[in-house]
C-alpha cells in the first residue's frame, strides 16, 4: 500500500509543477493569445495558457511633486519557435490594473504598454481614470489598435516577443495587477509556419550537392540566402524538364521564382532554358527545359534570398519533342481584359455621346430673332414681360449656358486621369515596388491598394461612357469606351522594355517574373472592381462622367500572399465594400508566364458567380458632366415652342389688326366720297 500512496503523491506532485508552455504566436485556434502571468512579483511571462499568480501587489509612497513609476516586464517564454505574420491591428489588449489611494480610493493611473514583436514596437498609453466603469469593468482595454508595421510584419523564430507595463503614482497607493486569465492580448495570427518542420531533404551546401536521381520527388525549403544543390545522371533525352512547385506564401517571403542554374559537374553553365511559370490561385509552379542536353552528371540548384522563406516540391523528368501543356503553342498571343459589364438585366438599352456644340448656333440664331421680336410693337404687355421675357432668360440658360457649362466639364482637369493614364500609372507602380530591394510594407501597401490609391489620397478619374442599360434594381451600369479592348499584356511587357531602357536580359529574371504575375492580377482585379462601381441611379443623358474621391484604408481581400482592394472608397462604408469583395472576387485566377522564343503571357479566370445587382454599392463620388440646368435639352425645347407659339400669336394678331384699320381704312374713303 506504501508505495501506492508514495506514486499518487510523486503524480501529484508532477502535476502542479509548473510545466513548459508552448507561447508560439501562431495561426492555430487561439494561437495569438497570450496571458500575462507571474510565478511572483519579479518573474513574469506571456504565455499562451493562465499560470501562475492570480494577483502581484507592490506599495508606492509618492506625492504629486515626486511621483513614481513602476515598471512590470513580460517576455514570451518560450520564444516563438514558427515564422509568423503579425496583423495590421490588436485585435484586445485588456490590463487588469487597480491601485488604492489614500485619498481617492480605487483608481487606475496612467499606463504606457510598449509592445516588442519582433522588429515591430508598438506604444499604447491610457489616461488615469476613477473605476470602476459604467459599465462595472475594471482595468484599461484597448481594441482594433493599429500596430506598427513599419519595419515589417513578419515574425521570425526566436524573436523577441515582450510586453513592457509602466504606471505612473502621484500619491501614497497599493497597486495589484489581476493576472491569471485576467490580464491578456489577442492577436489574429493571419499565416504561420514551422520552418524547422519544412526545411528537410537539404544538402548542406551548394560546394556538396546532395546526390540524387533527377526523376525523383525532393521535399525543401528555401530558407533564407541559402543554397539548395542536387547532383545527378542526365540520360540521352530529347527534352529534359525539371518542374518546381512552390507553397504559398506571404508574398514578402516569396523566394525568387525566375532562374535557378544548372551546371555541369565540372562547373561549367548551362545555357539558359525556357520557363513557364504559372500562378494559379495562391500556387506557383515553375517549369524549366531544355532541349537535347548533353548526357553526364549536373548540378541544379536552388538560390535563396536573405529574409525570405519558401517551401518547395521538384521533381525532373525526360520527354520527347512535342506540343506539350507547357509548350509556347499553346499561348493565345495577347491577354485582354474581358469586360463583364455585369448584365443582370435585358432592359433598355442607351447610346451615349459627349455634349456636342453643333446645336449652339441655330439657338443663337433663334435668340436673335427673338430678340429681334422683343422690339417690336406688342399686342400685350403683360404677355411680353410676365411669359415672353422669361421665356427668353430660360432659353439662353438652357441651351446655349447650360451645354457650354457641359462641354467645359467635360474637359479633363490636370488632377484627373484618362483610364489609360491610370493603367499606366499602375503599371509602373507595381514594377517599383516588385524590385528585390523594396521594404516587405511598402510592397504589400502598393499591391493591395485599389487602383494603386494609397490610403490618404485622392482618387480622381475621368471616364468616357460608350452606353449603359437598364438593370433589373432599375439603376444603369455603365459601359466604358474600349473597356473590351484593354491589352494587359502590352502594358505589362512595354513596362519591363521601358524599364530595361530596351536592352535584352538574359532569361526572366527575379523582378521581371514577380512583376508579371502581380500586375496581371492585380490590373484584373482593379479593372473588375472599376466596373461594379459604374453604377447610377438615374438614366445617363451624357457620356463623359468623373470619379473624384478619397481613398480610405480598409482590410485586403484575397489571400495573404495575394492581397487585394485593401483601400475603397471613402463614401462606400466598411461593410458595404466588404460585401463587393466577397461577392466579386474571382473562383480562381491563372497566370502563366512564358519566357520562350517571345515573352509571353496568359490569364485564366473563373469568375464568380456570387455577385448580383445588389452587391453594387451606393458610390456617389460617380458623377455625370452635367450643366447649371438638369435636363436643359428638354427645357430648351419646351421654352423654344412658347417663344414660338407666343411670336407666332402676335404676328397673328398683327395681320388680323393690320386687316382691321385696312377695314375701317376704307370704309372711312367710302363714306367720304358718298358724301
Amino acid at each position: 500500500m506504501q508505495w501506492r500512496i508514495r506514486c499518487t503523491v510523486i503524480l501529484i506532485l508532477i502535476c502542479i509543477l509548473p510545466l513548459p508552455v508552448d507561447a508560439s504566436l501562431t495561426d492555430e485556434e487561439d494561437g495569438g493569445k497570450l496571458y500575462f502571468s507571474c510565478d511572483s512579483d519579479d518573474d513574469c511571462q506571456l504565455t499562451s495558457v493562465p499560470i501562475g499568480e492570480e494577483v502581484i501587489t507592490g506599495s508606492v509612497q509618492a506625492n504629486p511633486l515626486m511621483t513614481e513609476s513602476v515598471t512590470i516586464e513580460f517576455e514570451m517564454t518560450p520564444q516563438q519557435t514558427e515564422l509568423a505574420v503579425l496583423p495590421d491591428v490588436i485585435d484586445e489588449l485588456f490590463i487588469d490594473l487597480r491601485v488604492q489611494g489614500d485619498a481617492i480610493g480605487v483608481y487606475t493611473p496612467e499606463i504606457e504598454v510598449k509592445l516588442i514583436i519582433g522588429s515591430s514596437v508598438t506604444t499604447l498609453e491610457s489616461e488615469q481614470s476613477v473605476i470602476p466603469t459604467s459599465n462595472g469593468e475594471t482595468g484599461h482595454r484597448w481594441v482594433d489598435e493599429p500596430l506598427n508595421l513599419e519595419q515589417g510584419r513578419l515574425l521570425w523564430p526566436e524573436d523577441v516577443v515582450r510586453a513592457r507595463i509602466v504606471f505612473t503614482v502621484d500619491r501614497p497607493s497599493t497597486w495589484e495587477l489581476h493576472l491569471r486569465g485576467a490580464s491578456f492580448i489577442e492577436l489574429d495570427i493571419a499565416w504561420s509556419e514551422n520552418v524547422a518542420s519544412k526545411d528537410v531533404d537539404e544538402p548542406s551546401s551548394a560546394l556538396q550537392p546532395q546526390s540524387t536521381s533527377l526523376e525523383d520527388v525532393h521535399y525543401g525549403a528555401l530558407v533564407g540566402d541559402d543554397s539548395d544543390c542536387w547532383s545527378f545522371n542526365v540520360e540521352s533525352n530529347e527534352i529534359m524538364r525539371i518542374l518546381i512547385q512552390w507553397e504559398d506564401v506571404p508574398l514578402e517571403l516569396q523566394q525568387s521564382n525566375g532562374v535557378h542554374r544548372l551546371r555541369t559537374a565540372g562547373g561549367l553553365q548551362v545555357a539558359a532554358p525556357e520557363i513557364i511559370t504559372k500562378a494559379e490561385g495562391d500556387e506557383v509552379l515553375t517549369n524549366y527545359r531544355w532541349r537535347a542536353l548533353d548526357p553526364g552528371d549536373y548540378v541544379f540548384c536552388l538560390n535563396g534570398q536573405s529574409d525570405r522563406f519558401q517551401p518547395y516540391i521538384w521533381s525532373g523528368v525526360y520527354a520527347v519533342e512535342s506540343s506539350g501543356p507547357t509548350d509556347a503553342s499553346e499561348f493565345e498571343g495577347k491577354v485582354e481584359y474581358e469586360a463583364q459589364f455585369f448584365d443582370f438585366s435585358t432592359g433598355e438599352d442607351t447610346e451615349l455621346a459627349p455634349q456636342s456644340g453643333i446645336f449652339l448656333f441655330p439657338i443663337i440664331g433663334i435668340l436673335i430673332f427673338f430678340g429681334a421680336q422683343f422690339y417690336r410693337s406688342a399686342t400685350s404687355q403683360r404677355l411680353r414681360i410676365f411669359v415672353f421675357v422669361p421665356s427668353i432668360a430660360l432659353l439662353f440658360l438652357s441651351g446655349v449656358i447650360s451645354p457650354l457649362w457641359t462641354m467645359a466639364n467635360e474637359i479633363q482637369s490636370d488632377s484627373e486621369w484618362t483610364l489609360d493614364q491610370l493603367l499606366e500609372e499602375r503599371v509602373q507602380q507595381l514594377w517599383d515596388v516588385s524590385s528585390p530591394a523594396t521594404p516587405e510594407a511598402t510592397m504589400i501597401k502598393h499591391v493591395g491598394a485599389t487602383f494603386g490609391i494609397l490610403d490618404g489620397e485622392s482618387f480622381n478619374l475621368w471616364l468616357e461612357i460608350d452606353s449603359a442599360y437598364q438593370r433589373e434594381d432599375g439603376r444603369w451600369q455603365l459601359q466604358i469606351v474600349g473597356m473590351d479592348e484593354i491589352r494587359l499584356d502590352q502594358l505589362i511587357f512595354n513596362q519591363i522594355s521601358e524599364a530595361r531602357s530596351g536592352r535584352l536580359v538574359d532569361g526572366l529574371d527575379e523582378q521581371i517574373v514577380q512583376f508579371s504575375i502581380i500586375s496581371t492580377r492585380a490590373l484584373l482585379l482593379d479593372l473588375m472592381m472599376l466596373e461594379a462601381l459604374l453604377v447610377v441611379d438615374e438614366k445617363p443623358m451624357n457620356s463623359i462622367y468623373h470619379i473624384e474621391t478619397a481613398m480610405i484604408e480598409t482590410s485586403s481581400f484575397g489571400s495573404i500572399s495575394s492581397p487585394t482592394w485593401s483601400t475603397r472608397p471613402a463614401g462606400i462604408d466598411d461593410s458595404s465594400w466588404k460585401r463587393l469583395q466577397t461577392s466579386l472576387y474571382p473562383e480562381r485566377i491563372t497566370v502563366t508566364l512564358c519566357d520562350c522564343a517571345l515573352d509571353l503571357l496568359d490569364l485564366q479566370v473563373d469568375y464568380s458567380n456570387q455577385f448580383d445587382a445588389e452587391d453594387a454599392p451606393e458610390f456617389s463620388a460617380l458623377n455625370e458632366s452635367n450643366g447649371i440646368i438638369t435636363h436643359s435639352g428638354p427645357v430648351a425645347m419646351i421654352t423654344l415652342l412658347v417663344c414660338a407659339a407666343i411670336v407666332f400669336n402676335e404676328e397673328n394678331r398683327r395681320r388680323k389688326a393690320k386687316k382691321l384699320a385696312e377695314y375701317y381704312a376704307s370704309s372711312t374713303s367710302i363714306w367720304t366720297s358718298l358724301f
